[in-house]
């Protein structure tokens, strides 16, 4: 916990981006281009991680990301998340064996978000591993990335594909679905990553909530408009603390909007581990945090108050998947 507050970090992810899972016959440049974002965003990042940080493109050692998280940060538990992105990666970008592996080894302190495709594993298998992976791995969530290539993609509000998928969900005992948007992880075409197809999907199925990754960052006015008018969308804030180390002062803007038009009750927390395995100050940042007077005077952007910060650390995740944090702190003695 932090200064009493519960610390729920809704995002971290193990991946593989090895030579050995890039996919035969794909198409090299993407798998090129987007290792060579990496690159750039850890050299930018190299000054304020750790030194020893491992090699992100392997898959993490489960004691180092137990360490990193659960003693050398004041993290209390954590989503590990699937990337079923299959467009450049035989077994996708984060599999989601390799994620439910992470989250097994802690089953007190992890939960695991499963993942799968309707379009490219297909619908019925999709359908049919999502059965699976609640009951044999206890997913309590599913993220989902929606364009592959071009022959592999799909809305989230297309009734014959998307609409069994949430219906499942629910069956399941499933509370919230979860999406990239935005930023694509390869050369995919980026408006294939707006937001605007989740309004159907949350208008038509209001018990289900739908978490947005990354803000939908470059169309974040289009997904705060949305947010605002859909009470079960939530939006997820790993891509932000990323960013504010670069450019605090557009992130304030940005925070303070989200803040401003869709409230402090649907923002989530999350680190993006381990793109930059460095959780505690992530933590103690967003623990420190004041929007700047000018700020609030110019925009009408509210004080980031106590009760806030407490809200986006953990409350408003938890209560979106329907978890009982007073349960889970009990369990884990924090009460």
């Amino acid at each position: 916990m932090k200064n009493g507050m519960f610390v729920f970090d809704c995002v971290v992810h193990t991946q593989d981006f090895t030579d050995r899972q890039v996919r035969p016959g794909g198409d090299g440049r993407q798998v090129r281009a987007h290792r060579t974002n990496q690159g750039q965003f850890n050299r930018l990042m190299a000054t304020k991680g750790p030194a020893d940080k491992p090699d992100f493109y392997d898959p993490v050692d489960v004691d180092w990301a137990n360490k990193t998280l659960f003693e050398e940060s004041d993290t209390d538990i954590a989503m590990v998340c699937t990337v079923p992105l299959f467009g450049q990666w035989q077994n996708s970008l984060g599999p989601a064996e390799l994620n439910y592996q992470l989250a097994a080894s802690n089953p007190s302190r992890f939960y695991f978000t499963g993942g799968v495709d309707p379009v490219w594993q297909g619908l019925d298998f999709a359908l049919e591993e999502m059965e699976r992976q609640v009951k044999e791995w206890g997913a309590v969530s599913f993220k989902f990335y929606q364009y592959h290539d071009e022959n592999h993609h799909w809305r989230a509000d297309d009734k014959e594909i998307a609409y069994p998928l949430w219906e499942k969900a629910i069956e399941l005992g499933i509370k919230m679905v979860q999406f990239h948007k935005g930023y694509p992880l390869g050369m995919q075409p980026v408006e294939a990553f707006r937001p605007n197809d989740i309004q159907m999907a949350a208008y038509d199925f209001p018990e289900l909530n739908f978490g947005i990754h990354h803000l939908g960052d470059p169309y974040v006015d289009e997904l705060v408009s949305i947010a605002s008018r859909f009470p079960n969308i939530y939006l997820m804030l790993p891509l932000w603390h990323n960013q504010y180390y670069l450019q605090p002062y557009p992130m304030l803007h940005r925070l303070g909007q989200t803040l401003l038009f869709v409230g402090a009750d649907k923002l989530c927390y999350g680190s993006e581990g381990f793109l930059w395995p460095h959780m505690q100050t992530y933590i103690d940042t967003w623990a420190n945090l004041e929007m700047p007077e000018e700020l609030q005077d110019k925009y009408g952007y509210p004080e980031l108050t106590p009760e806030i910060k407490e809200q986006v650390f953990g409350l408003n995740f938890a209560r979106g998947l329907g978890i009982d944090l007073e349960v889970k702190k009990k369990e884990l003695g924090l009460l």
